[in-house]
């Protein structure tokens, strides 16, 4: 029962979220998506750079 519970609980929170957020305008998803593209390029190129440091010293 306790699952069923938790569920159902569960189902309620959310619907409290979604009644309460609100979408972002259009400038304020431009500037997240542009954040968050920056933030994965940045992550891949050190990333890159990790890599291609660990394999020149191994060689």
């Amino acid at each position: 029962m306790a699952l069923l519970e938790s569920l159902k609980k569960l189902k309620d929170d959310w619907k409290l979220i979604t009644s309460v957020a609100k979408k972002p305008d259009k400038d304020m998803l431009n500037y997240n998506i542009k954040l968050t593209l920056l933030v994965i390029g940045v992550v891949g190129i050190l990333a890159y750079i990790i890599q291609l440091t660990v394999t020149l010293i191994i060689k």
